[in-house]
């Protein structure tokens, strides 16, 4: 099937458009970041045949393919084709063209939803407090309560002393019973989007408490001297039930969102001219426990954190279901805001047991990989105390930050789409192995360089089952075959500059705000009146 090539001009006029369209950008992700199309969600080559079917469920959606390397967008557009997509163009020039034509490009990670916490400060009014004010306040001992938005297994890393994890989407169900309603409380991230968020949600729900958001997160925090703690966050454990549910509906309301029926999720579902996207906003514990089939786990922070990652359909139907009505009305009052065509789905008024289902959703891909033969950790600990490694070469593709921060002895690091680029110098004599903690992604690595004319394998269990049977592990020997590109590192994770990192950062997101207007397909519905008066 011939492959459309459109202009910068056609692509503008399309993203000014109604109509659904998936713009992708197939580059690395450490590429990608250092510029590109503000809609254009970031689905790297290497992860197309593991992603694709989840994040574009609609086979003949419209998508454009952005890379500046003309064959790897071509190599996407195959392998889009083979897997039933039917609508593809391709951005003739890339990202190169684009700003050639006179439209601009951005930097960064999640851009449009970090835009968007910058309006919401900036329409809104969203009350903070500096780094240095809460060091005021702890030092004269005013009661306050200070929460981290983030995920618990972010908050894990690295967070502020004496902070608790309560993630974006449970700010209303913990909060308002934990503390005195005359007692502040201080909403923080590692930067700002989440802060803003999370602090703003409350207000808008209307809680008695004074909130704010901390400035700059963390970071804020960091840059005045002062540390963070490490592998210590603990839960805010408690729940406020009716109230947090009253509250939330109210809010979603109040944004325009309306509760749906079984009836009309049916029909959603039926509808194939429209992308639909079923999230359930609880956290991943949560939803294994119980789910709706066919609905993806998408925690309600991270969604509006992230929203380009989970929906890149722009213009898609989005339905959210939670089990008590407040993260999903909660998400669904923000993704509203966004400019989303949203619903939420009352399950507590709609009982389905019989699409009630538990543990992960299934793993679909865009196709089976090619059958090569797997390796047990065992033969790999053998082969590690032979000369050679008995003729064995280890490449690891996973993560380069995780890499970077343990490996298998030996091996190397290797993008997945760089295999046929980067083996030419590889004697053919040899065995390749491949190691990812995603057993789809070895095997996928493994057939494409039997492909290539290696003979391969992959780790069976990969790098968990390595770490699990106390494989060694070493930080000493890296190589990379691949440039570390597949990565955005964030300031928290460089070696070295991380305060100048940092203040960058800060300097780029404040800076969004100024830079949207004439954007196409941004369609921010801001209100300074949605908070509730009481």
């Amino acid at each position: 099937m011939p492959i459309d090539r459109i202009t910068p001009q056609t692509l503008h006029k399309w993203l000014a458009a109604p109509d659904e369209i998936a713009v992708l950008d197939v580059r690395d992700e450490g590429i990608y970041a250092h510029g590109h199309l503000l809609l254009a969600a970031s689905l790297p080559l290497a992860a197309l045949e593991l992603e694709a079917p989840r994040r574009l469920p609609r086979r003949d959606v419209s998508i454009v393919l952005i890379d500046d390397q003309p064959d790897r967008a071509q190599r996407a557009a195959t392998l889009l084709t083979e897997g039933g997509y039917s609508r593809i163009s391709l951005l003739e020039g890339g990202n190169t063209a684009w700003a050639a034509a006179g439209f601009p490009l951005f930097s960064g990670l999640y851009v449009p939803s970090k835009a968007f916490g910058e309006v919401v400060e900036h329409v809104r009014h969203t009350p903070r407090i500096t780094a240095e004010t809460l060091l005021q306040w702890r030092a004269s001992k005013k009661p306050h309560l200070l929460v981290d938005s983030r995920p618990f297994e972010e908050a894990q890393v690295f967070s502020m002393p004496g902070s608790l994890s309560c993630p974006g989407a449970e700010l209303l169900r913990r909060v308002p019973a934990a503390v005195a309603p005359n007692v502040p409380v201080v909403v923080h991230c590692a930067g700002r989007t989440r802060s803003i968020i999370g602090a703003q949600s409350l207000i808008d729900a209307g809680i008695p408490n004074p909130v704010f958001a901390l400035e700059n997160g963390t970071m804020g925090w960091y840059l005045t001297g002062q540390p963070l703690t490490h592998a210590s966050a603990e839960w805010l454990p408690a729940r406020d039930g009716r109230t947090a549910r009253a509250r939330a509906l109210a809010t979603m309301q109040r944004a325009g969102v309306a509760l749906i029926d079984a009836a009309t999720l049916a029909r959603f579902e039926q509808d194939s001219t429209r992308t639909l996207y079923i999230f359930d906003v609880r956290l991943p514990e949560a939803y294994r426990a119980a789910h709706l089939k066919g609905a993806l786990n998408a925690p309600g922070g991270q969604l509006i954190q992230s929203t380009d990652v989970y929906a890149p359909v722009r213009g898609a139907r989005i339905v959210l279901v939670d089990d008590d009505l407040v993260q999903a009305p909660m998400t669904a009052h923000w993704l509203a805001q966004m400019g989303w065509d949203v619903h939420v789905f009352d399950l507590p008024g709609n009982p389905q047991p019989e699409r009630l289902v538990s543990g992960d959703a299934p793993r679909v891909l865009l196709k089976e990989p090619r059958l090569t033969p797997l390796l047990s950790v065992s033969m790999i600990q053998a082969a590690l105390h032979t000369p050679d490694l008995r003729g064995l070469r280890l490449f690891d593709c996973r993560d380069s930050r995780r890499y970077r921060d343990g490996h298998i002895p030996g091996a190397q690091f290797l993008i997945r789409s760089d295999i046929p680029r980067l083996l030419d110098d590889t004697d053919r004599a040899h065995t390749l192995v491949f190691i990812s903690d995603d057993e789809y992604l070895a095997r996928f690595a493994a057939a494409d360089a039997v492909a290539a004319g290696f003979r391969a394998k992959w780790l069976d269990g990969g790098y968990t089952e390595w770490i699990n049977r106390t494989g060694p592990v070493t930080t000493s020997d890296a190589h990379y075959r691949s440039a570390p590109v597949d990565a955005w590192y964030s300031p928290y994770q460089l070696e070295s500059g991380m305060e100048e990192a940092m203040r960058e950062y800060i300097s780029w997101e404040t800076g969004l705000l100024h830079r949207l207007q004439d954007e196409p397909g941004i369609h921010f519905k801001l209100s300074p009146a949605l908070q509730a008066h009481e």
